[in-house]
């Protein structure tokens, strides 16, 4: 079991079949290649505090990835058409309840997109494709 959450869904998207045995960094991207990297982002962590001390959490985050890219249509076709891929692989193991095994007091309760994924960037040769998501969990109350 993990000791970050991070580390956690690292350790979740390592079994996305979509990802191949391309790289999956955190918070690092580089030039170019097919690599993947997931990043945290900025947001409230609790949603909802409860009697017993435990709370409803979420955990925002961005997946990127750097691709080719170029005036080859299908190809930018096929980068476009991965991140609605991911989108639906999330959504059916959050209804089949496969979910990231969190660290110790923590459950995972939903994992989901909550954008489209777009291009965000690109150069001569590489574009840089996200999707920002939410892991929703339980955290149980402090002993």
């Amino acid at each position: 079991m993990a000791d970050t959450i991070i580390q956690s869904l690292r350790d979740y998207f390592i079994t996305c079949p979509l990802m191949g045995d391309n790289k999956i960094n955190v918070d690092y991207l580089p030039e170019a290649g097919i690599e993947y990297s997931i990043d945290t982002t900025p947001a409230t962590e609790i949603i909802k505090e409860y009697t017993d001390g435990g709370s409803l959490r979420q955990y925002l985050f961005v997946i990127r990835s750097v691709n080719d890219y170029g005036s080859d249509v299908l190809q930018n076709i096929a980068n476009s058409g991965f991140y609605e891929k991911l989108s639906e692989w999330m959504e059916q193991n959050t209804k089949t309840g496969l979910l990231p095994q969190l660290p110790a007091g923590k459950t995972a309760q939903i994992v989901q997109a909550q954008s489209t994924g777009y291009l965000f960037t690109t150069s001569a040769a590489a574009g840089r494709y996200q999707i920002q998501c939410r892991l929703q969990y339980l955290q149980e109350a402090d002993k």
